[in-house]
């Protein structure tokens, strides 16, 4: 009957303060001389060390033992490369994390954190814009490091380009922006915030096509013209120029976005008892009253009021 080769002396580990002792002197030594030894290499990385066979856990000061990695006879380990998964967890199937992309033409998802998919929705329309994604990655380095909210929005955007995964994790974005993913949110609300917060970070960039990416590519501008049906004067207001990041339409009776804009641009009539003061005629006059694009953006958003508030 074959005895099991003992290692429990090769493998006996020295107290700390011999090994520190030990190696201070070959430090020492090799800068006195100005060589190294293999033997010295050996001896530093202790590869002088003889495969371990049974000690059941790595011995971390020895570079030849592997026993951590080799699951006991009785049983799995709890942890480690051989973790022992639960039937629950079997009975789901593949980890989807591990999923990964069809192609690199095939775009990536993002995580569901709870109730952030209006936040998400809104990330991947604005990775789609390809200019806007550009405009990001064009903010220098430094300017990342002092905004967070820079930084995190440039990193998924690097994630959602180039990582090969089906997912991205966007928590780290999520929680710069201090979210509660256990509370729904209205996406316009988000996206009108975050473009705020964006123009304001952005104002720290020094290059052009970052620091006004906002403005440049979602922001237009609107008047509300009212013009008397008297003298066909417009009023003073009519020539207030006021901006705007997306176009809020009605969708209540209405069956298309054409509809919905018509709607929107339609002329009202100002009679009767909501006559309108016209100062050149100094008198109530009728009037008509509408609203006048003045420019558009190069990306123009549409917020759809799909929900019509009653009092009763």
């Amino acid at each position: 009957m074959s005895s099991r080769p003992t290692t429990r002396n090769k493998n006996k580990r020295q107290r700390p303060d011999d090994n520190v002792q030990a190696t201070s002197e070959i430090f020492r030594k090799i800068h006195s001389t100005g060589q190294v030894t293999e033997d010295d290499v050996n001896k530093l990385y202790m590869i002088w060390k003889p495969i371990c066979q049974g000690c059941r856990v790595n011995t971390k000061d020895n570079p030849n033992c592997f026993c951590g990695l080799v699951p006991p006879p009785t049983g799995s380990r709890k942890s480690g490369l051989w973790q022992k998964m639960s039937e629950i967890l079997l009975s789901l199937g593949p980890d989807p994390s591990q999923d990964l992309r069809a192609s690199t033409n095939s775009p990536a998802g993002l995580t569901n954190l709870g109730a952030t998919c209006y936040a998400n929705s809104i990330l991947q329309c604005l990775y789609m814009i390809k200019s806007f994604r550009e405009g990001v990655f064009s903010v220098e380095p430094d300017v990342l490091k002092e905004q967070p909210v820079l930084y995190q929005l440039a990193r998924l955007f690097a994630q959602l380009h180039a990582s090969k995964k089906a997912f991205v994790d966007s928590a780290p974005f999520i929680k710069t922006l201090e979210l509660d993913n256990a509370v729904q949110q209205d996406s316009h609300e988000f996206l009108t915030l975050l473009f705020s917060l964006l123009e304001r970070c952005l104002r720290c960039s020094k290059v052009s096509k970052a620091r006004t990416i906002v403005q440049d590519l979602f922001r237009g501008s609107v008047s509300h013209v009212t013009t008397c049906l008297k003298c066909g004067k417009d009023s003073e207001a009519s020539f207030k120029i006021e901006d705007f990041y997306e176009l809020e339409l009605n969708v209540k009776g209405l069956k298309s976005l054409d509809a919905s804009l018509d709607d929107y641009l339609s002329v009202e009539e100002l009679q009767g008892d909501n006559q309108y003061y016209c100062e050149s005629c100094a008198t109530r006059v009728g009037a008509t009253r509408s609203i006048k694009l003045r420019s558009l953006p190069a990306v123009l958003h549409f917020q759809l009021k799909r929900y019509v508030f009653l009092p009763k």
